[in-house]
C-alpha cells in the first residue's frame, strides 16, 4: 500500500512538470528588447536587361529575428508599389539560416510586372522582409520598409499551343493549335469536347515545354495554371479534362505572373458544322451586300475556302445566311489578318493587303482559323 501511494507522488510530479514544459514551448514570442529585423538593400536603383535575364540584378539582406526561445524561423521577401503593401508580390520564401537573397534580373522583372509598373518606365519597387513560425505563419514580424527605382523591361509571354483528345487537332503534336497572343493574354475560338482529355505545350512537340493545372497531384514541372474555370479540372499527372458540352469554346489564358489562369467559355456560336457559308465584302463584286454574298465551298465540317483576286485594301467577312445576322464571323476581335476566328460580338472584318492577284481564302470554324494563301 505504502509503494502504491510513493508511485502515485511520482506520477503527479511527472504530469506536473510535463503541463509546465507544454506551457513553456506555447509561450513563444517575440523579444521586445530587440531591434526588429533590419532589411538593406544593395544597390539604390536597377536596370534590368532583358538580354540577360539570369544575371545578379539586386541583392536583400536582412538580420536575424528574435523570438524568446529557439525555434525555426523562415522569411519571406515581398515587393510592392505602394508603401503599405495592399497587394504584396512575393520575390523570395527563405529557412532560418539564410540571412540574404540574390535576385535575379527575370526575377526583379517579374515581381515588377506583379506589382504593376510599367515596361521601359523607371518606378518605385517597396520591399520588406518578413518573418514567421511555423506552417499556419504565427508570430509575424516585419523588416523596416525600403525602396529600389526599377527600370522593367517589357515581359515576353509563353507561346502555347492546345494539343489532346478534347480538341481539333487530337493528341499530334507537331499539329498543335497555337493560340492568338496580344501581351499577357492568349486567346482561340476552337473545339472542345465533353470528357476528354488536353494539355497545352509551349512548341509543336512533346518538349521541352508542358503546361497544365498547378495542382500536388501534377508533375511538378509543368505545374503552371493557378486559376482555371468550372468545366476544366485534373485529369492525371499531366493533363486536364475538359468536363463542358461539347462544341465551340473560347478559351482565354492569361499568362500574367500573378494570374496564371485558364477560362474556357461557350461561344455565341456554338455549332460550327454550318451547312453554308458565305464571303461578303470588298471582294468578288460583292460590294457588302449580304443579299449577294458569295458562297463558299464546303470541303470539310465546319471548313469552306473560295478563290478570289484581292485588291490591295480588301475587306471581308464570313457569314452563314445571306444578311447580316446571327451567324457571322471575322478576324477575332477587331479588324485585322491574324488568322484567328472570332464570333459576332467578337470580331472585326478580315483586312488584308492583297496584289490583285488570285488567293484561296479558307475559313475553319470548328479550328477557329482562316488562310488566305497566294495561287
Amino acid at each position: 500500500m505504502k509503494n502504491h501511494k510513493i508511485y502515485k507522488f511520482f506520477f503527479a510530479i511527472i504530469m506536473l512538470f510535463s503541463v509546465m514544459s507544454c506551457e513553456d514551448r506555447e509561450k513563444i514570442t517575440i523579444e521586445e528588447n530587440d531591434a526588429p529585423i533590419v532589411m538593406d538593400l544593395s544597390k539604390e536603383s536597377v536596370f534590368l536587361d532583358g538580354n540577360f535575364p539570369n544575371n545578379p540584378a539586386l541583392t536583400v539582406n536582412w538580420d536575424a529575428a528574435s523570438y524568446s526561445v529557439p525555434t525555426e524561423i523562415n522569411y519571406v521577401v515581398e515587393a510592392s508599389s505602394t508603401e503599405n503593401f495592399t497587394q504584396p508580390y512575393v520575390l523570395g520564401t527563405f529557412g532560418q539560416s539564410v540571412k540574404y537573397a540574390t535576385f535575379t534580373a527575370v526575377q526583379m522583372n517579374n515581381a515588377a510586372a506583379g506589382v504593376g509598373l510599367p515596361a521601359d518606365v523607371t518606378g518605385k519597387m517597396y520591399l520588406k522582409v518578413r518573418s514567421y513560425i511555423g506552417t499556419s505563419q504565427q508570430l509575424q514580424q516585419e523588416s523596416n520598409v525600403t525602396s529600389v527605382m526599377v527600370t522593367p523591361y517589357k515581359l515576353v509571354y509563353p507561346d502555347f499551343f492546345l494539343v489532346g483528345e478534347a480538341s481539333y487537332v487530337g493528341w499530334t503534336a507537331s499539329a498543335a493549335q497555337i493560340l492568338h497572343k496580344v501581351e499577357n493574354e492568349s486567346i482561340i475560338y476552337t473545339y472542345l469536347e465533353k470528357d476528354k482529355n488536353f494539355r497545352f505545350l509551349g512548341q509543336q512537340d512533346w518538349s521541352p515545354l508542358n503546361y497544365s493545372i498547378d495542382d500536388a497531384t501534377t508533375d511538378a514541372a509543368n505545374r503552371y495554371f493557378k486559376q482555371v474555370s468550372s468545366n476544366i479540372t485534373v485529369a492525371d499527372h499531366e493533363n486536364m479534362k475538359f468536363t463542358g458540352e461539347t462544341g465551340i469554346y473560347k478559351v482565354i489564358i492569361n499568362a500574367d505572373k500573378s494570374v496564371q489562369s485558364l477560362k474556357a467559355t461557350a461561344s455565341p456560336i456554338p455549332a460550327f458544322d454550318i451547312p453554308q457559308v458565305y464571303l461578303v465584302g470588298n471582294v468578288a463584286g460583292v460590294n457588302w451586300s449580304a443579299e449577294n454574298a458569295i458562297a463558299m465551298t464546303k470541303t470539310g465540317a465546319g471548313v469552306f475556302e473560295y478563290t478570289t483576286t484581292l485588291p490591295a485594301d480588301a475587306e471581308f467577312k464570313f457569314l452563314g445566311q445571306k444578311s447580316f445576322g446571327d451567324l457571322d464571323w471575322g478576324n477575332i476581335s477587331a479588324d485585322g489578318a491574324s488568322g484567328f476566328l472570332g464570333p459576332k460580338g467578337d470580331n472585326g472584318n478580315v483586312k488584308f493587303v492583297g496584289d490583285g492577284g488570285s488567293y484561296k481564302i479558307t475559313v475553319n470554324i470548328k479550328a477557329g482559323i482562316y488562310t488566305i494563301v497566294k495561287q
